[in-house]
């Protein structure tokens, strides 16, 4: 489901706009909620991304929204891990949310992680994401664990 600022849930597969036109976003986040797994290491569980908004929304304005949806569904103790593009493409952008393919912890427990990358092209973004995603999993290498896209978005 989007809200105003354009958010994303992406537990649903549900994407349809509300009172926003992406030609108008600005700014753009994702917030990651994060549970420990059977053998006791954090994982993520589910991303919330935001994006849009007016000419003045920042990649800021968009991770407080982003860090709301994480709270609102998984409580104020949960801290999120989050990223947003700050004010970086105020003139909008590419937004792009990739999955590891590693599946498995060290331990052999269940393992995911997300990464959010931006860039002003698609390729720049993916470049980014891909970047941002072996900076958050230390273990991915891309030819080994490879990647999926889940969320390609301009902004």
């Amino acid at each position: 489901m989007r809200k105003l600022l354009v958010g994303i849930a992406l537990a649903t597969s549900s994407m349809a706009l509300i009172g926003v036109d992406t030609a108008e976003a600005r700014g753009a986040a994702i917030c990651i909620a994060k549970k420990k797994n059977v053998a006791g290491n954090w994982y993520d569980a589910e991303y919330f991304t935001r994006h849009g908004g007016n000419s003045r929304t920042t990649g800021y304005d968009a991770e407080k929204a982003a860090r709301e949806d994480v709270q609102d569904e998984y409580g104020r103790t949960l801290v999120p891990s989050c990223r947003n593009t700050g004010r970086k493409f105020m003139d909008g952008g590419h937004m792009i949310v990739i999955q590891g393919g590693r599946k498995k912890d060290y331990a052999g427990a269940h393992y995911n992680r997300w990464a959010l990358g931006y860039g002003a092209t698609r390729s720049e973004a993916i470049r980014d994401a891909k970047k941002e995603l072996a900076r958050r999993d230390w273990s991915w290498v891309e030819s080994k664990h490879g990647y999926k896209i889940k969320e390609d978005t301009e902004f």
